[in-house]
């Protein structure tokens, strides 16, 4: 043990274990500051199964899937419905699709948009047994607005009460569309207010003439969308239903609002990056209404831009997150914090422990110099056989305490060097026990 502890194998181990104790210890500093990972899972609040909100939901999940994250999707009643989950402090909510116009930022501070998604035109179906020509003449009329809960409720709810429209003189019929358009074809209720794709099945089934329903064109649009930031007039063209029926038979105006990706503020950045990048992927191949790369936007948003989706507006997503996968990429984005540490004290490290450690190697055979230069300065002072043995066995000592001194093999030359010094005045001692035997 005592041998070991004289070993030069400690000084390597003290001198380059505490350079790597102080960098391990910096990194450990630095990764305390340093964002924590993103959570595996999230989840997301859609809408109904039958509804556009869970079919993008599903693309999300399965874009999100493949880049190692898990998500739940919950169905709901619509974007009034995930607005009240987002809102619920303990809902575990993460991510929800929402209208745009069915709340103020004000009332919401901690959600964020990560922007808009697509036009949701709004459609208003009327039985042929009524005249329509704007929303005034629906008054007293029997009219389908959407469920509880979903986004096209709110809003129609909110163009109606601007034309004067009350439950107090018009019949409102808070039920899905699923419930309400045979009785619209049958001319048992009067108008049905949808929310839907051009090419979704309900839009094609109430476009057919044979089903005794009209389409109304929204005459004051413009006035409509300037009275509401979150609207946009929107132009069906002639055609755009049907080619071959020539449906529209004419170019019929409506009204957007746009379909919001909403995210709770305090979502790990990266999963606000992993979205962004799905909704560039999903949303930006354009439709009747939007060309190719016009989604997703920051326009008509229903709450203030994340920061993560301002960045990603001006200058797409981070450069790792560009050219490796999302998992990989999150990982290095984060050791980026610790190369400050790592560089600010390797490059002193890599100045000061080698020649520290030498100091050290060294300085366990120069102690011996000392010793030595006194043996040396009182050996020229030996005239006397007497003397010179007593100097020559402390020397012999010495020279044992020289060999045993534990060194790398790269500073062994130091070693016999002192040895040759240590033989030099050993020469001389013995010259003296020489000349000392001849006189006698």
């Amino acid at each position: 043990m005592l041998k070991l502890i004289k070993s030069h194998i400690v000084t390597t181990v003290l001198v380059y274990g505490g350079a790597i104790i102080l960098l391990c210890s910096a990194l450990w500093l630095a990764f305390q500051y340093a964002d924590p990972l993103p959570p595996n899972k999230i989840v997301i609040a859609a809408g109904s199964k039958t509804g556009a909100y869970y079919k993008f939901a599903r693309q999300y999940a399965e874009y999100c899937t493949a880049q190692g994250l898990e998500v739940e999707i919950l169905e709901s009643n619509g974007s009034m419905d995930n607005l009240a989950r987002m809102s619920e402090p303990n809902s575990g909510v993460d991510v929800a699709f929402m209208q745009g116009g069915i709340t103020t930022p004000e009332e919401h501070p901690d959600l964020r948009s990560l922007g808009s998604l697509y036009y949701e035109p709004v459609w208003a179906f009327y039985s042929k047994k009524v005249s329509i020509n704007k929303i005034t003449d629906m008054e007293g009329m029997k009219i389908a607005i959407g469920p509880k809960g979903s986004g096209t409720n709110h809003v129609i709810k909110r163009i109606l009460a601007e034309n004067d429209l009350t439950p107090e003189n018009t019949t409102f019929l808070e039920v899905g569309y699923e419930n309400v358009l045979p009785k619209l074809v049958k001319g048992k209720i009067d108008v049905m207010f949808l929310v839907g794709g051009i090419r979704s099945k309900i839009i094609k089934t109430l476009s057919n003439p044979g089903n005794n329903v009209r389409l109304m064109s929204f005459e004051r649009a413009e006035a409509y969308a300037r009275s509401h930031h979150f609207l946009r007039r929107l132009t069906l063209p002639q055609g755009a239903i049907n080619l071959a029926d020539n449906l529209p038979k004419k170019d019929v105006s409506m009204l957007a609002p746009t379909a919001n990706l909403v995210v709770n503020d305090d979502l790990h950045p990266a999963i606000k990056y992993l979205l962004l990048l799905a909704a560039d992927k999903i949303q930006s191949k354009g439709d009747i209404f939007s060309q190719p790369g016009q989604f997703p936007n920051e326009q008509a948003l229903l709450f203030p831009l994340s920061s993560e989706a301002e960045s990603f507006y001006k200058k797409g997503p981070p450069l790792l997150m560009r050219y490796l996968p999302f998992q990989l990429a999150i990982t290095l984005e984060r050791l980026k914090i610790l190369l400050i540490p790592l560089l600010t004290l390797l490059y002193p490290l890599f100045k000061v422990t080698p020649p520290a450690y030498r100091w050290q190697i060294r300085r366990r055979i120069f102690k011996w110099y000392k010793h030595l230069k006194k043996l040396d300065m009182e050996a020229y002072e030996i005239t006397s056989r007497k003397e010179a043995d007593k100097m020559l066995r402390q020397l012999e000592r010495l020279d044992r305490k020289v060999m045993e001194t534990s060194v790398p093999l790269s500073y062994t030359d130091y070693i016999y060097s002192l040895r040759i010094h240590i033989r030099m005045i050993q020469d001389r001692l013995e010259k003296v026990c020489c000349d000392t035997d001849t006189k006698a």
